[in-house]
């Protein structure tokens, strides 16, 4: 059965430099392999790292760091390509729209109640307090209003605004 210090003596390195060499090679079954397998792959390594490709200690691998960079390359084109497509949209540009939109959405339901009031009063001939209608579309505003603080962040506070009343059921926007 080969040892380490045997590879130590064919190598011309000491013990603890072969210890080291054989986690940086990734070899873990060295006993199972022969000494010329040992060497090539310590030849091949000497060479990856002679030619600039690798470092001695394994910690830096230039094919690696090539494929890497191609990758963001690649993924950052992608992106560049989607937004060329108008198939990828920046968020902070939309939340200024979306906001629009739930302030509309917000003043439509706050006139529903209004007119649910006047139309319910009208075919049966009572007087609803509009006071109990929204209530229940104050409710729904400050849930819709929750959603939109957690995806939001900070300027959720601003969006929110316009989405759903304060905490005295009054509008928040004046």
């Amino acid at each position: 059965m080969l040892t380490q210090k045997e590879i130590a003596d064919h190598l011309g390195i000491s013990q603890p430099a072969v210890a080291k060499q054989l986690k940086t090679l990734g070899i873990d079954d060295w006993q199972s392999k022969t000494l010329d397998e040992i060497r090539l792959a310590y030849i091949d390594r000497l060479r990856a790292t002679a030619s600039g490709y690798a470092s001695l200690d394994g910690t830096y691998d230039l094919n690696r760091e090539r494929v890497m960079t191609e990758r963001v390359d690649r993924e950052l084109k992608l992106f560049q390509l989607a937004e060329k497509k108008r198939e990828l949209v920046n968020v902070s540009e939309l939340w200024d729209e979306l906001n629009a939109v739930f302030a509309a959405f917000r003043q439509e339901l706050l006139s529903r109640d209004d007119k649910l009031k006047s139309e319910i009063d009208t075919l049966y001939g009572i007087d609803i307090d509009v006071s109990i209608l929204n209530e229940h579309t104050n409710n729904a505003l400050k849930h819709l209003s929750g959603y939109l603080e957690g995806h939001q962040g900070d300027s959720a506070q601003a969006g929110a605004d316009h989405a759903a009343p304060g905490p005295d059921g009054n509008d928040r926007m004046g």
